[in-house]
């Protein structure tokens, strides 16, 4: 063989180049073609550093935060690092606006695994609170993070319910923007 492609080969590539680009078309993602999705003006506001003080079952926590866009813009990344030497916690938190739907979409991924991220939350913004609901099955969650008018400080509070359908305090936090 001199290295050039037979007949047979040939007619081969010729049929399939087609039908792999047809393929790979069909898997490509949706957002490829489309355009970078418009910031949210209220996750927005949560880009930068932050200190977060608070409880979580009445134990003092204290995290420092990092909100920064992700994913071409499509996702806020709100990195949440325990303050302690060496860190006991570590949580990325996505949030996202979907203006189709009018509503918010989080992810809260943290050191825990993949067992404790298996639930998308859902969420819905009046004014400056944002009100995201965790359907997990063992016991829903509730977060609530409400920002202050000028954007330098808010409040986050996360809520679990009880097997008598009352909500109670898992973790309650006040941030503030650090410069």
């Amino acid at each position: 063989m001199d290295g050039s492609l037979t007949d047979r080969a040939r007619a081969t590539l010729a049929a399939t180049t087609p039908l792999f680009a047809l393929l790979l078309a069909g898997f490509a993602p949706p957002a490829i073609a489309a355009a970078p999705p418009a910031r949210d003006p209220f996750l927005d506001t949560l880009a930068g550093h932050w200190l977060f003080t608070g409880t979580i079952h009445g134990k003092h926590v204290e995290y420092v935060g990092l909100g920064r866009w992700a994913l071409g813009g499509g996702w806020l990344r709100l990195n949440l690092l325990d303050a302690g030497k060496p860190p006991a916690y570590e949580a990325d938190i996505y949030l996202g606006y979907d203006p189709a739907a009018g509503d918010y979409v989080a992810h809260w991924l943290d050191r825990f695994g993949a067992a404790g991220a298996r639930v998308v939350a859902a969420g819905h913004r009046e004014g400056r609170r944002l009100t995201l609901d965790f359907p997990y099955e063992s016991s829903a969650f509730r977060d609530t993070l409400t920002l202050a008018a000028d954007g330098t400080s808010g409040t986050l509070l996360i809520q679990s319910k009880g097997a008598d359908g009352n909500w109670s305090t898992f973790a309650s936090y006040e941030f503030k923007r650090q410069h």
